[in-house]
């Protein structure tokens, strides 16, 4: 199942988990541009909790974010993007969801930052 994200029947609780009509949602949220109407965001869930993938884009659909999670606990390589299509930063999750390491870049390409973290 996938709805717009704007949709009344949805709702986000303090648990940060998604219900819609009243029960724990399965299935993707789209976001879309009230300009264009063009997808900016997709997010996929299982049970209420983020579960693979979440794909955000810029208004003319270039990438602008990549993460994942399982059950709503984030892991491996999240990446968003600068408007120029550089990349913008990079963040490393362990197995238990903790940030392992992040790496940032400027939009002309240049490292700005680069931390390692005990996971």
């Amino acid at each position: 199942m996938r709805i717009d994200i704007d949709d009344p029947e949805l709702s986000m609780g303090v648990d940060r988990a998604v219900v819609f009509r009243g029960d724990l949602f399965t299935g993707e949220t789209v976001e879309r541009s009230s300009r264009t109407g063009r997808v900016g965001a997709v997010t996929a869930y299982v049970d209420g909790l983020e579960d693979d993938p979440l794909r955000e884009w810029f208004a003319d659909g270039a990438d602008r974010a990549e993460e994942q999670c399982r059950t709503g606990i984030p892991y491996g390589r999240w990446r968003e993007w600068h408007a120029n299509g550089r990349l913008a930063a990079e963040k490393e999750y362990g197995p238990r969801g903790l940030v392992t390491s992040i790496r940032k870049w400027s939009d002309s390409g240049e490292l700005t930052d680069d931390r390692t973290f005990d996971a």
